[in-house]
């Protein structure tokens, strides 16, 4: 197997376990952010009113949903570059998003709906796995990692 599918694959498998298995950053105890986070509150996230941020409301809901799906999504890569490619980029983008909430406050207003969106409670007060490396959780570095990968192994060339 060529090292880019094997680097397509990783990557893949990181970004699933940064959104489905390992929190990505915790709010308060008991409490984090994670897609598993995202997609149990996705029914009540819909019915929001953003109000005057509707345009930003949107764009990150279509982001978010397609962060969901996009450790599957990466496996498009061993067929497809351009697939692989953009949804690698998805991962890379919430990781570099979440950077940006913690370390600066260049997000702005977008912050709120980003901790909306993905605030959750633990199950059991152990699911989403929470491994706080700093102030971020080891889900973070998952989706950056599984990003990184994914568009890495898009890009080498096919045997």
């Amino acid at each position: 197997m060529a090292l880019g599918k094997i680097f397509i694959i990783l990557g893949a498998l990181l970004t699933i376990l940064g959104t489905w298995v390992f929190a990505t950053i915790l709010f308060i105890p008991g409490y984090v952010g994670s897609g598993l986070g995202f997609a149990m509150n996705l029914p009540s996230i819909i019915g929001v009113d953003p109000g005057a941020d509707a345009v930003v409301f949107y764009l990150l809901l279509v982001l978010f949903i397609a962060w969901l799906a996009s450790g599957v999504l990466q496996l498009i890569g061993l067929k497809s570059r351009i697939g692989g490619i953009i949804f690698s980029l998805i991962p890379l983008a919430i990781g570099l998003m979440l950077i940006l909430l913690i370390y600066t406050d260049i997000l702005g207003m977008m912050s709120a709906i980003f901790t909306l969106m993905t605030v959750g409670e633990q199950i059991g007060g152990f699911f989403p796995i929470l491994v706080p490396l700093g102030d971020l959780g080891l889900g973070t570095y998952f989706l950056l990692g599984g990003g990184v990968l994914g568009i890495v192994g898009s890009s080498m060339p096919r045997e």
